[in-house]
């Protein structure tokens, strides 16, 4: 059993964590739920022993102690999987997996690495780069990891973002397993309040950095969502805006041909006008990610041609793009977009080298008014929760961009937040800008799309759009149907 006992965490005048007192018991599934900022993730960070509390005791199986380390958290069997992998990308994946472990053998770490992945039905190759894994297979692998080193009590942040709907059913049915049938301590932290529902014994609800509440099944939505998020719970995210038949194209892809580190895409043909929102739909590593990583320049372009506002490009160098005024937002957010070290202003600075002088401002109006980002300019990067990380990646998007590319819009992010963020998407659409993205939940996808992308085994499966954009025909193409064989069965 693990009791908190009134954990303070202050960052100046920031109480992070403010008094909050809790209880684990062995056997049971919790889920953590609150908006952004509300002190989730610290609350864990202590509980992992990355964040010393300010005041305040944990006991652990009735050892009481002022404070973990991540080595003492481990002995103590809590282990936790953060939103964002810490790994080593240009190891291998047996390298990664064998960190903090006692020293084995290649081929005993291959074989541990097997019998782990039967479990949760996943497949990793030994030698394969982790630099080439998806950011689902980097999480499930970090799973794996912590499993070997003899975890009992997992604390999972946002686990289900970035795998596919097959990989979180069998997430889920490997944690039920770990807490009813081998006693262990399962900690969601979670925006998704349909995974709360499903899965927790307990849900603690925390706002403003306190713990506001404590429910039981059965659960009430309309409660819980009060809880965490007050009166400003109410919001309606706006529609799509309408487009202009007579748009000139933003986009042509010629024949366009992609290559990545696994895999090629050919004889890719696609026009996108502007104001549009497209989203990308298939399972994991089905050809959406290797899309928009060659759009904006990150993979190779070997064949074909590109088209933008009418300039045709045979390759597809990242600067040229960024200057033609093509945006991309990675999901691996501190990998790949920003700077762990760097604070906010530092970044600003970074983002808008034309703006001179006192940027506090135009921080303001940026990060804090439109995104809503509440933290001081001198926070870094890597001391921002997943969602404000994402809050300040948008924030740092120039509004002259046209071309927008962006992977997991909402990732990270409560419900307030997400649909903020979608409005605003839409505005920028709205003014003549190009959205294309995907996301790992298909609703997201069904329900801020123009038309959707579909890729099934590595190309295009099909272009959906009008009353076809619905869960039906989407997920039937994803799992390698064909229109064909879609309209025959509505026949």
């Amino acid at each position: 059993m693990i009791v908190l006992k009134d954990i303070h965490k202050h960052y100046g005048r920031v109480r992070a964590n403010d008094g909050i007192s809790l209880t684990l018991e062995p056997g049971r599934i919790y889920a953590l739920v609150g908006e952004n900022g509300a002190g989730k993730s610290t609350l864990m960070r202590v509980l992992a022993g990355h964040t010393r509390p300010t005041s305040g005791t944990l006991e652990i199986n009735g050892e009481s102690l002022s404070h973990l380390t991540p080595k003492l958290a481990r002995q103590k069997g809590v282990g936790m999987l953060y939103q964002d992998p810490l790994d080593f990308p240009a190891m291998p994946v047996w390298e990664n997996f064998q960190l903090g472990a006692p020293k084995r053998t290649k081929a005993e770490v291959v074989d541990i690495i097997g019998e782990l992945s039967y479990r949760l039905d996943a497949c990793f190759l030994p030698d394969e780069p982790v630099s080439s894994l998806t950011v689902g297979e980097r999480q499930l692998l970090e799973l794996l990891r912590l499993l070997d080193l003899g975890a009992t009590t997992l604390i999972l942040d946002e686990p289900t973002t970035g795998i596919t709907p097959e990989q979180k059913q069998d997430l889920f049915d490997l944690l039920v397993k770990l807490a009813r049938e081998e006693g262990h301590t399962i900690i969601l932290v979670t925006h998704k309040l349909s995974e709360a529902f499903e899965m927790a014994d307990s849900i603690f609800i925390m706002r403003q950095g306190a713990l506001v509440s404590t429910l039981t099944p059965p659960y009430d939505e309309k409660e819980l969502v009060h809880l965490m998020f007050g009166e400003t719970a109410e919001g309606v995210e706006s529609e799509l805006p309408t487009l202009e038949d007579t748009a000139s194209p933003r986009l042509r892809m010629l024949d366009t041909m992609f290559a990545g580190p696994k895999y090629s895409m050919e004889h890719l043909n696609f026009t996108a006008r502007p104001g549009e929102c497209i989203g990308l739909a298939g399972l994991d590593g089905s050809g959406q990610e290797l899309f928009l990583r060659g759009l904006c320049g990150l993979d190779r372009m070997p064949g074909g041609a590109l088209e933008l506002d009418g300039t045709a490009y045979r390759s597809n160098d990242f600067n040229t793009l960024r200057k033609a005024g093509v945006q991309f937002v990675p999901a691996d957010r501190l990998q790949m977009a920003l700077f762990p070290a760097l604070n906010l202003m530092e970044h600003i600075t970074l983002a808008f080298p034309d703006k001179k002088g006192d940027l506090t401002e135009f921080y303001r109006n940026q990060c804090v008014d439109s995104f809503n980002l509440q933290a001081h300019p001198d926070t870094q990067a890597n001391e921002l929760s997943g969602g404000n990380q994402q809050r300040l990646l948008l924030s740092l998007m120039p509004d002259e961009a046209k071309l927008l590319l962006m992977e997991h819009p909402t990732r990270g992010l409560d419900a307030g937040s997400a649909r903020q963020v979608w409005n605003h998407l839409k505005g920028r659409c709205a003014d003549g800008a190009t959205l294309i993205f995907f996301s790992p939940d298909l609703d997201e996808v069904l329900a801020n799309s123009h038309r959707i992308i579909v890729f099934y085994d590595r190309a295009i499966a099909a272009i959906v759009e009008g009353d076809d954009i619905c869960m039906e025909v989407v997920g039937a193409l994803m799992a390698g149907k064909t229109m064909a064989d879609i309209r025959e069965a509505r026949q």
